[in-house]
């Protein structure tokens, strides 16, 4: 069941090479800097979006594929940010007849993922704690159904929610032969005091409103915002580790975990089990120590680890060893 979900929820490269194409045509011809529903709104204008096109959410499909290609690509990605959700083309940037504001690519800080979201995804805590088993693990059809139904709300940022709300994070596990990759956290996400110099076995992010596109629909980009944050913290965006995190990375679990004084959360487990060839790598600040645990021998130290990978060491241990 996980895996057909998993197959369905990634996109269709020739639908994906379809909205780039489209975004390349419109913004050539307009000369200047659009937003994903601009660019969607002069392409039905103009009645050159392909008739295979469907859906009422196309503009966040569209932003999302060009936010991925110019996170994958980088300076070799034909499209930059003029401004957050503005989008032009390289290939004219240099133009003088092109708005001098379009011309400068803006600049984003590299080095620290900022995670507090606006319009992060949200359930109430009835309805989670309804659908979560002892333990606090939901079943997947519990969490996809959930989904489906509407049941979910969005919080106004991820850093204010009310006492009723349960923020759902994306929670990425990188396995490898009986082991999990760890690393030691610096300042980083969310400023958790209970985090802070803790070992973590996962790379997280808070699920958004414009996670949900058009091949996204049946867990709301969850899948595809975990593995937004392993590309982006462990810099997989070569061609190879690029592909082998999109063809190995499944939405595996849901659990809500005991809170014990911490906001509540809904942790999605993204597994991404990488090939023997690779070995993780990042330069970021806030990810020091990177290290193999391994899960076939009995943990020891666990209060050396974050309040969130205690809970999921049982659920990441699962994984590696295919129980």
């Amino acid at each position: 069941m996980i895996a057909i979900l998993s197959d369905l929820l990634r996109p269709n490269a020739a639908t994906m090479d379809t909205y780039l194409t489209l975004a390349e045509r419109i913004l050539a011809e307009q000369k200047r800097a659009l937003s994903a529903l601009e660019i969607i709104r002069i392409a039905y204008r103009e009645e050159i979006a392909p008739a295979h096109l469907t859906g009422r959410t196309q503009h966040k499909t569209l932003q999302a594929r060009l936010s991925e290609d110019i996170l994958r690509f980088r300076a070799g990605s034909k499209f930059y940010r003029t401004a957050p959700g503005k989008f032009f083309l390289h290939a004219l940037k240099d133009d003088p007849s092109v708005p001098e504001g379009d011309r400068r690519p803006m600049i984003a800080r590299r080095r620290k993922r900022d995670l507090p979201k606006h319009r992060a995804l949200a359930f109430t805590k009835p309805i989670i704690a309804d659908a979560a088993a002892p333990g606090g693990e939901v079943s997947m059809e519990s969490f996809i159904g959930l989904i489906k139904q509407g049941c979910y709300h969005y919080a106004a940022s991820s850093k204010r929610l009310s006492k009723d709300e349960v923020l759902v994070w994306s929670f990425g596990v990188v396995l490898k032969a009986g082991h999990v990759l760890t690393y030691r956290a610096g300042p980083y996400r969310e400023q958790r005091d209970s985090f802070m110099s803790k070992r973590v076995i996962g790379f997280y992010s808070p699920v958004v409103e414009n996670d949900l596109t058009l091949f996204d629909q049946a867990d709301h980009g969850v899948l595809w915002s975990g593995v937004k944050a392993l590309a982006s913290d462990l810099d997989l965006y070569e061609d190879d580790a690029w592909r082998a995190l999109n063809a190995n990375s499944k939405l595996q679990a849901v659990v809500y975990p005991d809170q014990q004084g911490e906001e509540a959360s809904l942790l999605a487990v993204v597994s991404f089990l990488c090939p023997e060839w690779y070995e993780p790598t990042s330069s970021r600040l806030a990810i020091n120590d990177l290290e193999w645990l391994d899960l076939r021998s009995p943990m020891n130290h666990l209060e050396d680890f974050d309040p969130w990978s205690r809970t999921l060491l049982p659920v990441a241990r699962r994984l590696a060893l295919g129980g």
